[in-house]
Parts: structure tokens; C-alpha cells; sequence
């Protein structure tokens, strides 16, 4: 990733940064500018961070931290709603591993649900009790979906068809929907992998080129679009043909991406 790639290059003039902040909704929209319709850029996840350089009312402008703890890629710049961010509030221990994950106000699955926060998720938590972590006052989640920091999952193709048929939004991450490289970047996340945002970041990034897929994990590349091998025949991809996130024969998907004029453009093996 070059430093001069405007998705992740503070504009000239911007000033020092003001603060790190941390996403305490379900999730934050990157948006490209401080409007609430703006195209979308990424989202950020509950519990990831943000430093920012601008305060313009309602809105914050700055830079993604990275969604692995420790991960030292620089993130997408761009604007969120303040209002959906807050005070940093002890180091995280646990990471969400469900697509989405129910936060109920008591210990108790009959209790009312505050939110859901998707998975990559980042939360510390605090007590246990009856299988429930605490995250916060009132504030519980199963331990079924958490994970501890420290102990990643190892298969992130188990993790990548946990999202297999959430709706394709692009930009998205999981919190309403996930693109292809969304679903690449946080699937290796949860898996403690710090990767790109973004198709081509990805493409330059993450393994060996190898001249055919024939290995569950092998990633596809096409001209801003990324897949992952799900088995040997099969492909695991977020799309807009499918609007979501499918797995199918790989044969007749590349016979559909080239007759739409679009070819495969490198096989990496990860």
C-alpha cells in the first residue's frame, strides 16, 4: 500500500491527531464525507479504533486503526458520525466470532437485547457467569461467540462460510451486509491475520502467486473483485451477480466473469 494511496493518505493541511476514539455502537460507517448519505467507504466494527484529526460537528474525520490487535496497517481515512464513538475503555480480550452476536442486559438469553455487534467484534471483558461474559454494565454476550484475543481461530474458510448468504453491501464489513474483500479481511481477522481492505491491496499482500486454484484457501483475483477456494472446485465470494455472499462451482462462475469481459487476473496461494 503506497502512502500516497488516497484511501489511506490524510489530505493536505489535515492537522495533528486530536484524539483515538472507539467505535461503542454495533458498527460505524467510513463514509467519504461528513453527510449521512455519502458513499460509503468501509465500516468499523464495536470496539475498533479511530483516531481522529478533524472535529466538524456531529462528524470526526480520520484514520481506521486496525481490526487485529497489535496489526500495524495503516486504515482507511474518511468521516463517522461522533455520536458512535467513544472513550477507549481497557485492552481488548475477546473477539466476536459469530456473524452476529446478541449483547442482552442480564446473564439470561430471555433478557432484552441492546444490540447485536458483528463479527470482528472487539470487547474486554470483565466478568463470567452461567456462559455469559460481561462487556459492560448491563451489558452481556454468550461466550459461544466470543473468542479470546490470544487464541485466534485456524481455519478461515470455516469462519468465511459463516457469512455465506449475508447480503452484499459494498464497503461493507458484516454489520448489514459484506463485499468480497470485506468478507476476506474479516474472516483472516477473527483468525488473527491482519490483512488490506481492498481487492488489489489484497492481491499484492497475501501469499504466492501459483498459476491454477486448486487448493481450499487459494484466492482469485479479478479487476476489483477477490474469491477464495473453498474446496478444490468451489468458490467462496461476496458478489453483485448473487447480491450475497455464495459458494459455487468455479467453472461456471470464470465463464460468466468472462463473458461479462472481465478475466482472471492472479491465483495466490495463502
Amino acid at each position: 500500500m503506497s502512502a500516497r494511496d488516497t484511501r489511506i493518505r490524510l489530505p493536505n493541511g489535515t492537522g495533528p491527531k486530536l484524539a483515538r476514539r472507539r467505535v461503542v455502537a454495533d458498527f460505524a460507517p467510513l463514509l467519504s464525507d461528513p453527510k449521512p448519505r455519502a458513499p460509503q467507504l468501509s465500516e468499523l466494527v464495536h470496539g475498533q479504533d479511530f483516531d481522529i484529526h478533524v472535529e466538524q460537528g456531529r462528524w470526526a474525520f480520520g484514520r481506521a486503526r486496525p481490526l487485529v490487535t497489535g496489526g500495524r496497517r495503516k486504515g482507511y481515512t474518511g468521516w463517522i458520525e461522533a455520536a458512535r464513538l467513544g472513550e477507549p475503555s481497557g485492552r481488548h480480550t475477546h473477539v466476536v466470532t459469530g456473524v452476529s452476536a446478541p449483547v442482552f442486559c442480564r446473564a439470561d438469553l430471555k433478557s432484552h437485547i441492546l444490540m447485536s455487534v458483528p463479527m470482528g467484534s472487539r470487547v474486554a471483558v470483565m466478568d463470567e457467569r452461567d456462559g455469559y461474559s460481561q462487556i459492560g454494565a448491563g451489558a452481556w454476550l454468550s461466550r459461544l461467540h466470543l473468542r479470546r484475543v490470544c487464541e485466534p481461530e485456524t481455519d478461515w474458510i470455516a469462519v468465511a462460510r459463516r457469512m455465506l448468504g449475508q447480503p452484499y453491501v459494498w464497503g461493507g464489513n458484516g454489520a448489514r451486509g459484506v463485499d468480497c474483500s470485506g468478507l476476506v479481511q474479516m474472516s483472516l481477522s477473527v483468525c488473527g491475520v491482519d490483512a488490506p481492505r481492498d481487492a488489489d491491496l489484497q492481491e499484492v499482500a497475501l501469499g504466492e502467486p501459483v498459476d491454477a486454484p486448486d487448493r481450499p484457501g487459494d484466492l482469485l483475483f479479478w479487476p476489483g473483485h477477490v474469491g477464495v477456494m473453498a474446496t478444490k472446485t468451489r468458490l467462496l465470494h461476496a458478489n453483485a451477480t448473487h447480491m450475497a455472499v455464495v459458494e459455487e462451482p468455479l467453472g461456471p462462475a470464470l465463464r460468466r466473469m468472462e463473458k461479462a469481459g472481465v478475466r482472471l487476473r492472479a491465483v495466490k496461494r495463502f
